[in-house]
């Protein structure tokens, strides 16, 4: 038997609960598409992927522009030795880098959207900035997979 009501008429729940339940739950489903870990994502810039580098070097479209992007807040295995610095690396760093490298990738292609929050233009001319997918900090997801560290860590990626 199909029940319809007449406009405006209120509906009855058996148990009054059940009234209060549905109105907690209308807020709720409001409310949980806000995001209230990355702050305000209204001034983030937009980007576009065109390559990903290293897991923390991305060549990234803003602005109809080519900029080449370092991920602000992390340190990631470099993919290769710095001959010149003397620092040490090793295979195992190497092979790190690769699966970061190819986790990013994976990454920021199904990513739906990308957002810059530029902190600075480096002497390079790269511009260092907390990149969000998905409002959704990139360099949290790549340190919660042991991926990278924080900058003011040492990482030692060498057994």
């Amino acid at each position: 038997m199909l029940n319809i009501r007449a406009m405006g008429e209120k509906q009855k729940y058996a148990n009054p609960m059940l009234g209060v339940f549905s109105g907690l739950l209308g807020i709720l489903l409001a409310t949980t598409g806000m995001s209230s870990s990355a702050g305000c994502p209204c001034n983030y810039t937009p980007a576009k992927l065109i390559e990903v580098i290293a897991a923390d070097t991305l060549l990234l479209q803003v602005a109809n522009v080519e900029e080449t992007v370092k991920v602000a807040g992390i340190r990631v295995p470099r993919l290769e030795s710095p001959r010149a610095s003397g620092e040490a690396w090793c295979k195992a760093e190497g092979e790190k880098a690769l699966q970061a490298r190819d986790y990013a990738r994976t990454l920021l292609m199904k990513a739906s959207e990308i957002s810059l929050d530029e902190t600075e233009r480096l002497a390079s001319g790269d511009l260092l900035a907390v990149v969000y997918i998905d409002n959704v900090s990139f360099g949290q997801e790549l340190l919660y997979q042991y991926l990278a560290v924080e900058t003011d860590d040492t990482p030692n990626w060498c057994p």
